[in-house]
């Protein structure tokens, strides 16, 4: 669910030899960008000497490590440059295009494949990113570093806390990062919403916390050994902290979460009335098994494949995740799944089983404390318990979150058990973070520009400021 070689790529040393022919020289630094599954951008840059009748070199990306790393090989040949990493079977392959003075071609890692250029241009960190929205200093609002435990008592998070300049008590809003460990501002692929949202919050009357996940940033604790309910558990901390405060309204407290930390909202309102509203972004009804096989038809119809296929690669798969969602015991869980992994890559194409070993495949499962608690999560159980006004927001071109769905089992759920200050909209054209995408795919994420389309901020912060007394 989360990072992918990226950090292994960049945080592994490598090494370079060489047999080239050709005279013309590309000694010197070479600069290019790759990018993650989810559109993160980093740079990647190799320096090639002359080494006799060939060359060396090195790699390195300014964004992991300041050390830089030896190849294995080298090879350059009429106008092809050929890089070979054994290590971590990485090779990058790129022909040289006059026209536009630079290495164009793909890397490849354990068989998957990538678009890769590089040139002499040097690319600087700001040139990774262009990020409108994001606010810059100074601004025309307080803000505070602070620090607060989480309610179990494990853990101290580290955030900050922002509201208006104007002396006075505020509603306030809580929030909650989505899937994986992510900073304060929940930065993903350049883009920190986050950030972007209590600038826009605290400018229209609202003040907001946003923290570190536990085990990142300066917050405390170990993020792999922890699941949903641990960091709802954070949640509760944070409203608790938030009561000590004279600038908010201690009856105007609410959590606004962002996917997976909108399941976290859910389990931290449920029967609990110091939360004074919800504000759930690209959330969750349906059980966590079922959004699965729901975003696996969704990349499906995404990528353009048939129906059969689709249904195909749901039947196929079932095993695997039924394993893993089959067992509150992960170590037994984990077990399963590899069982199930050995019977699919057994009956599996002639083509896979000689791209990869039955041991590569069956043993390639990350499975942790966060999967388990989301596969096995059953939105209903809390939303049934949720009294407070609730308004959930999702967009229609979302492929990690169905909209239609997702946003009708929430409103089931909320009002077949008597809370009727509910709210849902579902924002034409918008992808999984609010902005408004173009392919819509995952990988988009890092290439718009915009943070999160505006009408979004505006609308949560009218609902907010709309709210009856009585509710806050």
């Amino acid at each position: 669910m989360h990072k992918f070689f990226w950090a292994l790529l960049c945080g592994v040393m490598l090494g370079i030899a060489v047999q080239a022919q050709d005279t013309k020289n590309i000694t010197g630094r070479w600069y290019g960008v790759s990018s993650s599954y989810y559109g993160e951008k980093q740079r990647l840059i190799v320096v090639l000497e002359k080494n006799g009748d060939g060359y060396t070199g090195r790699l390195s990306s300014p964004e992991q490590s300041a050390e830089s790393l030896p190849f294995d090989n080298v090879v350059y040949r009429k106008d092809t440059l050929l890089l070979r990493i054994d290590e971590i079977n990485f090779a990058y392959a790129g022909v040289w295009n006059a026209a536009a003075r630079q290495f164009q071609g793909i890397f490849t890692w354990n068989g998957q494949q990538h678009k890769f250029d590089l040139s002499r241009k040097e690319i600087k960190r700001e040139d990774l990113y262009k990020r409108p929205q994001e606010p810059q200093p100074p601004y025309p609002y307080a803000t505070e570093e602070v620090t607060f435990p989480g309610k179990d008592g494990k853990v101290t998070l580290a955030g900050t806390f922002t509201r208006p300049a104007a002396l006075g008590r505020y509603p306030v809003v809580v929030m909650l990062s989505g899937s994986g460990p992510q900073d304060r501002n929940a930065e993903m692929a350049g883009h920190k919403t986050f950030l972007v949202l209590a600038d826009y919050f605290a400018r229209n009357g609202i003040a907001s916390l946003r923290f570190d996940d536990r085990g990142t940033g300066r917050s405390s604790g170990t993020y792999s050994q922890a699941g949903i309910y641990d960091f709802a558990n954070d949640a509760r901390g944070a409203v608790a902290y938030l009561k000590t405060r004279r600038d908010i309204d201690p009856y105007s407290i609410g959590l606004l979460g962002h996917s997976e930390g909108a399941i976290v909202a859910q389990i931290a309102a449920a029967d609990n009335k110091s939360v004074g509203f919800v504000v759930s972004m690209a959330g969750v009804g349906l059980p966590g098994r079922e959004l699965v096989d729901q975003r696996l038809v969704l990349e499906g119809k995404l990528a353009g494949e048939s129906d059969s296929l689709v249904r195909d690669r749901l039947i196929r798969l079932k095993p695997y995740w039924d394993a893993l969602a089959g067992d509150t015991n992960i170590v037994a869980a984990t077990a399963k799944a590899r069982e199930a992994l050995q019977e699919i890559y057994r009956s599996s194409p002639k083509e896979l089983q000689a791209q990869v070993s039955e041991q590569e495949f069956v043993n390639n499962i990350h499975f942790d404390k966060e999967l388990s608690s989301v596969l096995l999560y059953k939105p209903l159980d809390y939303l049934k318990q949720i009294k407070c006004p609730f308004m959930a927001v999702n967009g229609s071109n979302d492929v990690q979150v169905d909209a239609t769905s997702n946003l009708e089992a929430i409103e089931r759920g909320l009002r077949e058990n008597g809370n009727m200050l509910v709210t849902i909209r579902k924002f034409d054209g918008l992808n999984h973070l609010f902005q408004r995408c173009k392919t819509c795919t995952v990988a988009e994420y890092g290439d718009l520009e915009q943070t999160i389309d505006p009408l979004v901020p505006e609308f949560i912060v009218h609902w907010i400021l709309q709210l009856p007394p009585t509710a806050r």
